[in-house]
């Protein structure tokens, strides 16, 4: 990274603080949806195929995933996986298949497949626009781009993606300008973004070719990153697959887990602040709702602070990454009071 965009990022954590943790389960990524001819058993096939592979690649994160042996065999025996289906007649008249695959199944295969796991607790990211046509430019919204958006909103969820669109409403353009968007001004989109109370943004600045064709340039901000991809593309459907693999995959290096190379070891993570029952139980309910920790349960107690024994396939460090999409666990030193040196890997503060 320059030095000169190093100091700007560092100028922008100043003024605004760190990006919010935030995350939120996102449903259905055991879920994939494909159009078929019609409902013979060859269009059943290719459809179960192709919707393993769309779960495989939400669950793990990763495109790459598809190159894997194991993972290129269990496509061919993909029925195994297939919990149920039904077929849907969409608003063009097209039929569709919607299948539903075991999760535990899933799981198993990329674990023993040595493949990551991405949980279900995932950061949503607000989506900014900007279009260029012949008329000027403007912001592209559901009203005024309809095909746009729902290409996005499609294409985030095959990578299962939690995605946030502004209101682009008077606050709005006084925060963010057109003009900000189009010159990927981070100040004004960091100022902009904070009304929506995430930590993750993705700005997309796009030209509309006259042979309908698109180009444009994607920026990625958060964490304390700064990341830009260009792109051309064909229709609209290449145009929102190249922002959303873009962003996907950066995420999922970020949050996904090797889960199968951990091999299921013990962190002890002390949480301070535990007042009250209630408090006990949402930190044990939260760290039992993450899929990549089998147990959780107390090994010390003293008076507002407790050391828990997760039994995780993950380590400290992919543990520390995962807890800190939830705002309610505040990363601490080790301080006075149960003592950090009996193997405590991880100190947190709980926000009730």
């Amino acid at each position: 990274m320059r030095p000169r965009k190093l100091i700007k990022l560092l100028l922008l954590a100043l003024i605004f603080g760190p990006p919010s943790a935030l995350a939120v389960i996102v449903e259905n990524l055991y879920r994939a949806e494909v159009k078929v001819e019609d409902h013979s058993v060859p269009a059943l096939q290719r459809a179960s195929r192709e919707g393993l592979a769309q779960v495989l690649v939400k669950v793990s994160g990763g495109r790459g995933v598809l190159d894997n042996g194991q993972v290129k065999s269990a496509l061919a025996d993909n029925r195994r996986y297939l919990q149920r289906y039904q077929y849907l007649r969409v608003e063009d008249g097209s039929l569709n298949l919607q299948m539903h695959y075991d999760p535990q199944l899933v799981t198993t295969l990329l674990k023993d497949a040595q493949q990551p796991l991405w949980t279900a607790n995932r950061p949503p990211i607000l989506v900014w626009l900007v279009v260029d046509e012949a008329s000027g430019r403007r912001y592209a919204t559901a009203d005024s781009h309809p095909q746009l958006i729902a290409e996005l909103m499609a294409a985030f969820n095959r990578r299962g993606v939690p995605a946030v669109f502004p209101l682009y409403d008077l606050e709005d353009a006084r925060s963010v300008s057109i003009h900000d968007l189009w010159q990927l001004n981070a100040l004004a989109i960091y100022h902009g973004s904070r009304r929506y109370d995430v930590g993750t943004m993705l700005v997309g600045r796009m030209t509309a070719q006259f042979d309908g064709r698109w180009m444009g340039d994607w920026l990625y901000l958060g964490d304390g990153e700064r990341l830009a991809s260009s792109f051309y593309g064909r229709d609209l459907h290449q145009l929102s697959a190249s922002g959303v693999d873009f962003v996907a995959d950066h995420l999922a290096q970020r949050y996904a887990v090797a889960a199968g190379q951990s091999g299921g070891a013990d962190v002890l993570v002390r949480v301070d602040a535990l007042h009250s029952y209630a408090d006990y139980r949402a930190v044990v309910a939260y760290f039992e709702g993450i899929e990549l920790i089998e147990t959780a349960y107390p090994a010390q107690v003293d008076g507002t602070s407790m050391i828990f024994r997760l039994r995780a396939q993950a380590d400290a460090e992919q543990l520390r990454r995962l807890f800190s999409l939830n705002r309610r666990l505040q990363l601490r030193e080790a301080s006075a009071g149960l003592n950090a040196g009996d193997g405590v890997e991880l100190v947190y503060q709980w926000t009730p």
